[in-house]
């Protein structure tokens, strides 16, 4: 019944009659417009409220017992006009209903009609404009409760702080009860410029406000008048932005710099559409191209290849399209016509409003790859050079994996070009010549530069390379990175000088030692002799009348009377003995390890006994008989130099010629152990 077109409708009143005059109330209320209800009583007139809505109740105060009624009636109907109507001209009386919960009290005596219409009237419109404020109010409040940014409601004269919500203390760290003590000014921070604390009506402006803590925070704020419970306040709002204004920053400081960037940058930026039109381009990428900027902009990629080309750039549009993005090489024409090199990176990107766009970087290559060009041909020319030399050449890195092997190499080790880059050298080399050479190769990777003679086989499988192995380091920090190999076959030359060593050290009538590697072996076998306490022996034989022979049937048959000799004479020794000839008719053997001296007497015997036989010269058709006279030194850990032990014997040869020839000669130089003596 309540609402606001209430002013012209017909009023719902309760009357509570008690001892009061009803026909006198309707009197008086039979201009107004009123529906009238009475009832007896308080409890009456609480039932009746409860299930009718009314717009006004009048109850009868005679004393102080209708005053707890009209408590009663206020406590049980919040929302209804209450008039009190007192039955005498009491002051008191009647403030003390107001007192109780009436809106208004009127003395019954004298009462005039219009002005209990009239107050009946202003009591519900009073009623209705608080209960208009309430949900005005309360509208208010739930908004001022659930709003996620800080609100307050503030003095607009003082610009005191009367609430704050929930977030305005979360954000700035104040209890309720300490903003009650602030005013707006104190949000400003400290050392501020004194400027409007509040933004103009109706506008939002951003500044800064300091929280609790001193942390500054930087806020958009909006303020507007209102009324809430019948008080015109302020309600300021502020939103905290400190984060969304630093990013807004970062991303302008960020575009400054990616315009810098393009601007200034000497690689190549460009942005087009997918059907190749360039909408923007960078001066160094225009500049290369022989052309400006705006010359450029609305063009398409075609027009930037060299016509032969420009279906690359249809195809490149395609793959672009369907994969997001690109990468490669393109072919671009400049100016002057001359045919450019570009790398390239580009990505398909797409605006907010959902246009596809491309940006890429691209960089000129075009030097880069005659400079690769010319050393890919300088690498095959040498490549093929190496090829072609006898040498064998290989580069190996510091895991010791083959990197490059030229064809010398290659069909030496029984490999092919393309399956020995990338092989590590043992199984390449065998196990074998890996022993061999894996020591030689450990220190030209510690950074020496070797150079060794391998070998390998014997007679006719004889083989032997000279290797030289050459560390590469890098530039850096001078750390070994690789080693490169040359191998030469060396086989011919070390044969050679294997001939020439034999030659120089043995008789070149008879193949035996000469006088020089007799004496080296001699000075082992003393060796040895010292060292084994055992005996030594040696034997000087001269041929017997050999000068007659000479003389009386030339030097021809002497040479081969001499090979006879050294024949026969290798015939009675053993081979581990070393039997020599020293010049002329002169020969020399050393016996080790002869048990006894009695033992060497015995050889002694049977060499005089087979160099007396004939011999028997069929290539000159002769026999002749000679024989041969032998001085012995023996001796046990043998105190003498080489030299000095054949001297001895020597001396025993001249006492056997002397003798007649035909005999030996034995010293003991040193003393002998009585068991090697006479055993």
């Amino acid at each position: 019944m309540t609402g606001t077109g209430k002013a012209n409708a017909a009023l719902e009143v309760l009357v509570v009659v008690g001892s009061a005059d009803e026909a006198g109330l309707r009197a008086l209320l039979a201009d107004a417009a009123v529906v009238i209800t009475s009832c007896p009583g308080t409890h009456e007139a609480v039932a009746r409220l409860v299930h009718k809505a009314f717009d006004a109740v009048m109850l009868y105060v005679a004393g102080g017992r209708q005053l707890e009624s009209v408590a009663k009636l206020r406590a049980r109907a919040t929302d209804v006009a209450l008039l009190a109507l007192v039955g005498r001209q009491d002051r008191t009386l009647c403030e003390l209903a107001v007192a109780r919960g009436a809106n208004d009290a009127l003395a019954l005596p004298g009462l005039q009609p219009l002005v209990l219409q009239y107050a009946l009237r202003l009591a519900v419109q009073g009623l209705q404009r608080e209960r208009e404020q309430r949900t005005q109010s309360l509208g208010l409040r739930t908004v001022f409760d659930l709003d996620a940014h800080p609100v307050w409601v503030c003095d607009p004269n003082t610009l005191r702080f009367l609430s704050a919500n929930r977030a305005a203390l979360e954000t700035y760290g104040y209890t309720e009860a300490e903003f009650a003590e602030l005013s707006v000014p104190d949000l400003r921070p400290r050392g501020a410029a004194v400027g409007p604390d509040l933004p103009p009506p109706g506008r939002t402006t951003v500044g800064r406000h300091r929280t609790k803590d001193g942390r500054e925070i930087e806020v958009e704020s909006f303020a507007e008048r209102t009324v809430l419970s019948g008080r015109e306040v302020l309600l300021l709002r502020a939103r905290d932005v400190t984060a969304e204004r630093r990013a807004m920053r970062a991303l302008e400081a960020s575009e400054r710099r990616f315009r810098d960037f393009f601007e200034h940058s000497t690689g190549f930026i460009w942005i087009h559409e997918l059907d190749g039109t360039l909408l923007s381009i960078n001066p160094a990428a225009a500049s290369a191209l022989g052309r400006s900027v705006a010359e450029l902009l609305g063009t398409s990629l075609r027009d930037l290849a060299p016509p032969h080309l420009r279906f690359l750039i249809d195809q490149y549009q395609q793959r672009i399209a369907r994969a997001g993005e690109d990468a490669g090489l393109l072919r671009v024409q400049n100016r002057d016509g001359a045919e450019l090199v570009w790398q390239y990176r580009n990505r398909l990107y797409t605006d907010a409003d959902g246009s596809a766009y491309v940006m890429g970087y691209a960089q000129d290559i075009t030097a880069m790859r005659a400079v690769e060009q010319a050393l890919q041909l300088s690498e095959q020319r040498l490549r093929t050079v190496a090829d072609t030399l006898p040498v064998k050449i290989a580069y190996v890195d510091a895991q010791l994996r083959f990197v490059f092997a030229n064809q010398a190499f290659r069909r030496a080790y029984a490999a092919n070009a393309e399956t020995i880059v990338g092989e590590d050298v043992r199984s390449v080399l065998g196990e074998a010549r890996y022993a061999r050479r894996e020591p030689y190769l450990g220190r030209a990777l510690a950074g020496e530069r070797v150079t060794f003679e391998d070998e390998e086989g014997d007679g006719d499988e004889y083989q032997c390379v000279e290797i030289t192995f050459i560390p590469e380091t890098a530039e850096k920090d001078g750390s070994v990175i690789g080693v490169h190999a040359m191998v030469q076959d060396i086989t011919s030359k070390k044969r050679e000088e294997r001939r020439l060593i034999h030659l120089a050290r043995i008789d070149p009538l008879t193949g035996l030692m000469n006088r020089a590697a007799f004496y080296e072996r001699l000075d082992a076998a003393i060796a040895r002799s010292r060292e084994k306490e055992w005996l030594l022996s040696v034997f000087y034989l001269d041929v017997d009348r050999f000068k007659q022979v000479n003389d009386t049937h030339g030097h021809a048959v002497g040479d081969a009377l001499i090979r006879a000799f050294a024949t026969r004479l290798g015939e009675n020794v053993r081979a581990s003995d070393a039997v020599a000839r020293l010049g002329g008719d002169e020969f020399i053997v050393v016996m080790e390890g002869i048990p006894d001296v009695k033992r060497v007497r015995t050889i002694a015997t049977k060499l005089v006994m087979a160099m007396s036989r004939p011999f028997d010269l069929r290539s000159e058709g002769l026999t002749l008989a000679i024989g041969a006279s032998i001085g012995v030194a023996a001796c046990q850990a043998c105190p003498l130099a080489p030299a000095q032990l054949v001297a001895r014997a020597d001396a025993m040869l001249y006492e056997a010629k002397q003798a007649g020839r035909g005999t030996y000669r034995l010293e003991l130089v040193a003393p002998i152990s009585p068991d090697q003596a006479n055993a």
